[in-house]
């Protein structure tokens, strides 16, 4: 009897299509995506860049005695400079759109600072956790050693103390260790989501530096030996909704 030909492979209909490559199909594929969860999009972006065209329009062609050749630059200024506007109000709201939808899932805060900050840090993520899948993340660079964590403020205070004598037992006493707590109560000094990477770099660009290249590099390794366990291969990025966390902690 002849076997039954292979079936084909079939096609999850929930997936998610590949980003378009070029950079104004990337832009219409963003424009679409965001205007799904944020319907006030085209009013917005209309709305600046309108605005922005009369008020350049009006510049140049009353600046120049409301003649030709003001008509003319204020009518391409105008436009140049609303379409600039435009893409900066949607690149504004795009960036708004994946914080909402990230904001609140474990790793969110490590996956912010992996895909916005640029210079000025080293990363290690999840160097403490625990059963709630409240995390603490550990930075280095010339502003010194900083602690990220995101989660329930409460369960965070025993894991950011048993972090901080970690690297106490490591490194020293004196050596400074500052904390960052994700969050959106403000007034108890929690620093929101969408801030979180402004923050970095204000202290990484504008603050005094405290840790010299050869204290950077030392740090390091001797804080590699104590970010190495069951986690470190873990994928990195927000863990899905409904992902545990092995229990108790590998140190």
């Amino acid at each position: 009897m002849a076997r039954n030909p292979s079936p084909e492979p079939t096609v999850n209909p929930a997936a998610q299509p590949e980003p378009p490559t070029g950079r104004f199909k990337q832009f219409v594929y963003a424009y679409k995506v965001t205007k799904e969860s944020d319907p006030r999009l085209p009013l917005a972006i209309l709305g600046f860049g309108g605005l922005t065209l009369v008020a350049v329009f009006a510049l140049f062609y009353f600046s120049f005695g409301q003649s030709i050749f003001g008509l003319a630059l204020g009518i391409v200024l105008g436009l140049a400079s609303s379409i600039v506007v435009g893409l900066s109000v949607l690149s504004r709201r795009v960036q708004s759109t994946a914080y909402r939808q990230i904001e609140g899932q474990p790793g969110a805060a490590a996956a912010v600072i992996e895909q916005s900050l640029k210079r000025g840090w080293s990363m290690t993520t999840m160097v403490r956790f625990n059963r709630q899948q409240d995390l603490v993340h550990r930075l280095i660079g010339r502003a010194g050693i900083l602690l990220v964590a995101e989660g329930d403020p409460a369960r965070l205070t025993q894991l950011v103390k048993e972090e901080r004598k970690a690297i106490a037992r490591n490194l020293g006493p004196d050596v400074e260790v500052n904390v960052v707590v994700v969050g959106d109560d403000t007034e108890a000094g929690q620093i929101p989501l969408s801030k979180l990477t402004q923050t970095l770099t204000k202290r990484s660009l504008r603050g005094r530096a405290k840790l010299t290249q050869m204290q950077i590099n030392e740090y390091s390794k001797r804080l590699a030996a104590i970010s190495s366990g069951p986690l470190a291969n873990m994928p990195k990025g927000p863990m899905p909704r409904g992902g545990r966390i092995p229990r108790g902690n590998p140190r």
